[in-house]
Formats: C-alpha cells, sequence, structure tokens
C-alpha cells in the first residue's frame, strides 16, 4: 500500500544501522542487555504505542516473499488484533506478527515481560488464540531463515540466543505466566480491546 509508513526499532550495536539511514529507512536504536530481543522490543513498542496503529516484529533473518503483503496484513487487522504470515517452518506460532496498538497499550506491554528471546512467539499464540484474534494467513510467505530449517547458518549470536540457559529462562518465564492465571488475564484484555 502505498499509504503504509514504518519506523524500523534495530538494536544500538547493528552493524547495518548506516546502510538503514543511507536507505532513508526510519529507524530508531535501542540498547539491550543479555543479548535477547524482548527488553529493547517492549522499549521501543511502548514508545511508539501512541503513534502507530500497529506494532510488530519482523527478525533480521526474515525475508519477505510476498508483494503487496501489507495490504492483506491492514485487512486482517480492521477486524482481527493479531497477524502474521508463513515463514515456510512453523504455522503454529508466530515468528513475526503485526498486532493493533490498542492491544499493546492494554496490556502494557509487547513482549513478555522479562523474557529475553524466546517463547514470544508462544506468548502472541496463547494471546491470539484465547481471545479468538489470531489470524495465520498461509498464503503471505515471510520465509524465516533459520539454521533449524536449513536456511540459515549457526553463527555466534544464534549459539547464544538458543543456549539451553535461554531455554531455561525464557521457558519458565512463560510457563509462569500461564500457571499463574495471568495469561487469562492478559488474554481477557486482548478480547476487550478486539471487542470495542
Amino acid at each position: 500500500m502505498e499509504s503504509t509508513k514504518m519506523a524500523f526499532i534495530v538494536d544500538a550495536d547493528d552493524e547495518t544501522f548506516d546502510a538503514y539511514v543511507k536507505e532513508g529507512l526510519p529507524v530508531v536504536t535501542y540498547e539491550h542487555e543479555g543479548g535477547g530481543m524482548g527488553p529493547p522490543m517492549n522499549a521501543g513498542a511502548l514508545d511508539h504505542v501512541d503513534v502507530h496503529d500497529v506494532i510488530g516484529f519482523i527478525g533480521d533473518d526474515h525475508r519477505f516473499k510476498t508483494t503487496a503483503w501489507d495490504e492483506a496484513f491492514t485487512k486482517e487487522l480492521a477486524t482481527h488484533g493479531m497477524v502474521y504470515g508463513n515463514d515456510l517452518i512453523r504455522s503454529d506460532i508466530p515468528t513475526e506478527i503485526f498486532i493493533r496498538s490498542s492491544i499493546v497499550k492494554a496490556l502494557g506491554w509487547f513482549c513478555l515481560p522479562g523474557a529475553k528471546h524466546l517463547y514470544l512467539d508462544n506468548t502472541w499464540a496463547t494471546l491470539g488464540r484465547g481471545a479468538d484474534t489470531l489470524v495465520y494467513r498461509d498464503d503471505i510467505v515471510i520465509q524465516h531463515e533459520h539454521p533449524a530449517a536449513g536456511t540459515g547458518v549457526m553463527d555466534e549470536g544464534y549459539a547464544r540466543v538458543n543456549h539451553p540457559s535461554m531455554y531455561r529462562h525464557d521457558g519458565t518465564l512463560f510457563n509462569e505466566w500461564v500457571a499463574s492465571g495471568q495469561a487469562e488475564i492478559d488474554v481477557d484484555k486482548v478480547r476487550k480491546v478486539v471487542e470495542e
């Protein structure tokens, strides 16, 4: 869509930051600690929740393969609160996602608070399916070029964020969020926003 305007949040130490600026992309940087994207994504989302209608996540290893994806997603978000495309690896969880800003505002967060890198997609799936507002578009391909699929190369960055200690940390937070009943409280917040 010609009317689609985007702002990009990137790591402050992103090696390609200058290239983004040279291309004229509107970029904002955030510092992060511990090699995780959760905290800076939350900070960026909350800083922009009143500026943009949609908050989304696309990893640096995602590649858009379908044209007019923004138009298709905008139409879905007019009646639903969350939408994701086909990453060619998993259809059950959104490894990339677009969410109405009003939902992020109601929750007070975009990523599961405290989570560093993993189980973010599980959290979005739990919220969206619980509130019956998550749409999966199989026809919109946003390929996840990841080592697990044989389309990415395992490097220090992947090894760091997929370390067993990261799974334990973020997995524990996710399981506690569900077991404590907070997940259902948050699902209800999402449901109320979508029903308004």
